[in-house]
């Protein structure tokens, strides 16, 4: 019998391996995945006999059941096109009951092996692998279903189309990354939802991937789409429908099943549509002009989990504070959490008061027991320890989930030494690289243990700090960082694609340099006073963590905790 674990406990899956192989006299050879693209994947490409799931197996970046659900049903639905549904073990939350609806949905999966409640034991698990459920024996579960319940995989949310039209906004018209990221939206979607995906992108993305992309092709071939060219001679009655009350000037715009919100446009109606009362063709250049324009605002419930990790000495802290400073400014709600063995971020805000040293000392076991007790001031929540702390003793899954229901973006710092869960909860890893190669090896060895450890190298991401243009590129950076290769090099590990990983540069400037020593020596925080080139590539990083409307106000001072009031700044920066 050959099974997949996609749970996140080495001893549980054990425990219920050695119960089945004591109970059914079979042995059990046995794989575990850690996380949902690593199970997807696994289960594609591998011949098992049984597949067991459960549900709390990854955080899902989400603060609504109903946005979860829909996640999850997605995700198993493309499990199910690899994997044969009846012999899938689901072990459900601890919400789901017998016969509601998000397990009505996947009966109709062909998902029949549902545990919830106290039927969520290895005796029962192992009773399900050994006998999975029927289609008589589960359907007395769930009554008679309806059509709606029935998953339609021509739908995209509406939450996904406006981050994937804000991500080509933000690269402000550069082509050069158009088709990998056109990629990556293909690799997560099916030919139906690209359907629709692209007849709502940017003019200028459409027509470059016209021209440059394959895939983007064989979509508009598969789906009977017309190319912008010829849309803009013909625009589609089918997908833009003019619906003109007396008086009124609303434009809605429809797909197949009415994914996107009634978009209102500002310029008179007449100047766009023929004076009918019916139907009537649209000009899909000015619509599309107005659909970029809504999709751009980033909803308020977005969330985002990244950590930052680097060898000592790199810059990973002054990254998360410029970083975390600049989003709080905007007003978004920002935590910086302090994961690291010298706890810096400790230091830096807590340098000067005794009641600050207190609230921090305290904010991450709080966060690990479920209260939300951070250093406030104002958008921004710093959460971090004393130096020394033990960080085994939180419980990670508590302590993120305590953190992202307060705030829209959690910047993690760590280091080589953090507990690799919170790796596995971010949904990005910004590895910071400084110019000094002497480091990159602990940088790879690290990858490896990630990569080992099931932990997905698609999140990672490079920021190559303190930059200077020499002898090594920062191509060789990547290079380097992209493959393991051990002390005697007799074995090489390709991490990831050199190609493909997305990177970043923040240049060393004599003239930053000169003003960060004076920002620590006169405690103050104005990172505004760097330089125009090294705020523009900083903005793009912080665009890729949580994409802003516009570029962040970075000519802006920060605040002090007195808000606009002059006079005495936070921790190390403060005004003297």
């Amino acid at each position: 019998m050959r099974v997949l674990f996609g749970m996140s406990s080495d001893d549980t899956v054990k425990s219920i391996v050695k119960f089945y192989e004591e109970k059914y006299g079979e042995k059990i050879e046995y794989k575990i995945a850690y996380y949902f693209g690593q199970f997807r994947q696994e289960i594609a490409n591998g011949d098992y006999d049984r597949a067991v799931l459960s549900e709390e197996l990854e955080k899902l970046s989400t603060r609504s059941y109903a946005e979860a659900d829909k996640q999850l049903f997605e995700y198993i639905d493309g499990i199910t096109n690899s994997f044969e549904a009846k012999n899938l073990i689901y072990i459900a939350s601890e919400r789901r009951k017998l016969g509601d609806e998000f397990l009505a949905k996947l009966f109709v999966l062909g998902v029949y092996t549902t545990l919830t409640g106290s039927d969520r034991t290895k005796g029962k698990v192992c009773a399900a692998i050994e006998t999975p459920t029927t289609k008589k024996e589960a359907r007395k579960y769930y009554g008679n279903l309806t059509p709606n319940q029935i998953y339609n995989k021509a739908e995209v949310k509406e939450l996904e189309l406006k981050n994937i039209i804000a991500y080509f906004k933000n690269l402000n018209g550069d082509t050069t990354k158009y088709n990998e990221i056109f990629e990556r939206v293909v690799n997560q979607y099916t030919t139906e939802q690209m359907g629709i995906i692209i007849q709502y992108l940017p003019q200028d993305v459409k027509e470059y991937l016209e021209k440059n992309s394959k895939a983007y092709k064989n979509i508009i071939e598969s789906s009977g789409i017309k190319t912008s060219t010829a849309t803009q001679q013909q625009p589609q009655q089918q997908t833009q429908i003019i619906n003109k009350d007396a008086g009124s000037n609303g434009i809605e715009i429809q797909s197949g099943k009415e994914i996107a919100q009634k978009i209102v446009v500002k310029e008179p109606v007449e100047k766009i549509v023929e004076k009918k009362v019916i139907q009537e063709k649209v000009i899909t250049q000015v619509v599309e002009k107005k659909v970029v324009e809504q999709y751009f605002d980033v909803p308020e419930d977005y969330k985002k989990t990244v950590c930052f990790v680097g060898a000592p000495k790199t810059g990973t802290t002054f990254c998360i504070n410029a970083i975390g400073t600049y989003l709080a400014k905007q007003k978004i709600k920002t935590a910086m959490v302090d994961l690291t063995r010298k706890r810096d971020l400790y230091t830096i805000y807590t340098y000067d008061n005794t009641g600050k040293r207190n609230i921090a000392g305290e904010s991450l076991r709080y966060a690990s027991s479920g209260k939300n007790e951070p250093l406030v001031y104002e958008k921004l929540s710093v959460y971090t320890a004393v130096p020394g702390e033990d960080r085994k003793s939180y419980n990670p899954n508590v302590l993120v989930d305590t953190i992202v229901k307060n705030n829209n973006v959690v910047l993690i710092d760590a280091d080589f030494s953090t507990p690799l869960d919170y790796f596995r909860l971010a949904q990005d890893i910004y590895i910071v690289q400084d110019m000094n190669v002497l480091n990159i090896n602990q940088i790879t060895i690290f990858l490896r243990e990630l990569k080992q450890r099931g932990i997905g190298m698609e999140k990672v991401k490079i920021i190559i700090n303190k930059y200077v243009n020499c002898a090594l590129s920062s191509k060789d950076i990547i290079d380097g960082i992209a493959t393991y290769t051990s002390y005697d090099l007799k074995m090489f590990d390709e991490l990831f694609n050199p190609k493909r990983v997305q990177y970043f540069i923040l240049p060393f400037d004599v003239e930053n340099y000169t003003k960060y020593v004076e920002m620590v020596y006169k405690y103050s925080n104005k990172f505004s006073s760097f330089t125009k080139n090294f705020q523009e590539n900083l903005n793009e990083i912080i665009n890729s963590i949580y994409p802003t409307k516009g570029k962040v106000s970075i000519e802006e001072e920060h605040y002090t905790e007195e808000g606009s009031k002059k006079g005495k700044g936070f921790g190390l920066f403060k005004k003297k």
